[in-house]
């Protein structure tokens, strides 16, 4: 992630004089009890495109030449006074053979304020840090790194990866073309595509995915995820929130302490939920789902191949739905500390009471027998449905 420091050093490697942008015009104006100035100018493009600034900075691709608008505003008594404030917040490039730094020289506690917009062609490479303000990038077909200390991060049409961190605001993203890395340390994060591998995390928020097309690495200290397509596998953990992966194209492996899980189609699953229930449908391969006060229900998919799978609650039901064409063997032991139930629309699958009070099971083979479905209830009852085709 691109700081400060990484910044001034790039700066320095450039091994070009510092100089004011060049063709700056400005025009300043009163706004009440504020002055407000625009400047206006060009600088030269570079491969890549370093932006250091105190303030809000949005930047668009697709420009036929690299052109700025900077707006400060600060509170005066005189125009002369607000020049003279004015004055101490200066943009200089910094110019180099693979790279131009766009820096904002200002006093250690400001009195104006400033923001950036920049427009210039989309094949340089963006990397921006900020201290305050809000972050906007768009139509831009290399790579994107982007820091600021308080504020939204947004990007839409982004052809290579990205990197964003904002230390207390929301993430949006539209349609990014390569691998996402994010972090807010209080805010929503909500992205619509991504093109690779991605990671997520917010301490204080809900993180919505649209399609990823690699594997999936989210977490949240205190929001819902909710993700619709994975190409790859999933690992998700929230502290106080709902989790959903509508469909996954490997395994999904999901922690709760604070809500429920629900899964589509996968392959395989991993599941823990400490405080909320577990809900599985159409997913393949091994099943591992295990909550520790809530029910499970796992409805089965004609034509999908399970392996020897387990779910097991200590404080609810379990309820599986199961196609008649399945091949399956079923164990399942019920010890709930009240008379614990197990109820079979199945023939094949015998209950019987068990060795010690409360203690009931089942067992049997439909269609011959096949990967073993193993569950345990110690809090409530065991259903065995059979799915009507």
């Amino acid at each position: 992630m691109v700081s400060g420091a990484s910044l001034r050093a790039a700066a320095v490697l450039l091994g070009a004089a510092s100089l004011v942008c060049a063709g700056e015009n400005a025009a300043l104006k009163r706004d009440g009890a504020y002055w407000v100035e625009s400047r206006t100018g060009s600088f030269t493009p570079a491969p890549v495109l370093k932006v250091r600034m105190r303030g809000p900075v949005v930047i668009r691709g697709g420009a036929t030449a690299a052109t700025y608008t900077l707006r400060t505003r600060v509170r005066a008594q005189s125009e002369g006074e607000a020049r003279r404030l004015l004055a101490q917040l200066q943009l200089r490039a910094v110019n180099g053979k693979s790279a131009t730094a766009l820096i904002l020289d200002h006093p250690e506690r400001p009195l104006a304020s400033a923001e950036l917009e920049i427009r210039m062609p989309s094949t340089p490479s963006v990397y921006v840090d900020t201290f305050n303000g809000d972050v906007e990038v768009y139509d831009i077909k290399a790579g994107v790194e982007v820091s600021t200390g308080g504020g939204l991060i947004q990007m839409d049409r982004i052809g290579g990866d990205v990197e964003a961190r904002t230390a207390g605001g929301e993430i949006h993203f539209g349609r990014i073309g390569g691998s996402v890395r994010c972090f807010s340390g209080g805010g929503k994060i909500q992205v619509l595509q991504t093109g690779g591998e991605s990671w997520f995390e917010t301490a204080g928020g809900d993180v919505e995915l649209g399609e990823v097309s690699g594997a999936i690495h989210v977490s949240t200290m205190g929001g819902n995820i909710r993700i619709v397509k994975s190409g790859g596998a999933v690992m998700a953990r929230s502290a106080g929130g709902r989790i959903e992966v509508q469909e996954a194209g490997g395994a999904v492996i999901a922690g709760n302490s604070g809500g429920s899980i629900q899964v589509g189609p996968a392959k395989g699953v991993r599941l823990e939920a400490t405080g909320g229930s577990i809900r599985l449908r159409g997913s393949s391969g091994a099943l591992r789902a295990v909550s520790d006060v809530g029910s499970i229900l796992a409805e089965l998919i004609p034509g999908v191949r399970l392996q020897d799978s387990a779910l097991s609650t200590g404080a609810g039901d379990i309820t599986v739905f199961i196609p008649s064409n399945i091949s399956l063997t079923i164990k399942a032991l019920n010890e709930s500390s009240r008379t614990g139930r197990i109820v079979s629309e199945f023939p094949e699958i015998l209950v019987r009471a068990g060795q010690r009070e409360n203690l009931t099971q089942a067992e049997g083979s439909l269609n011959g027998g096949g990967p073993v479905l193993q569950l345990t209830s110690t809090g409530g009852t065991i259903y065995l449905r059979r799915v009507r085709q």
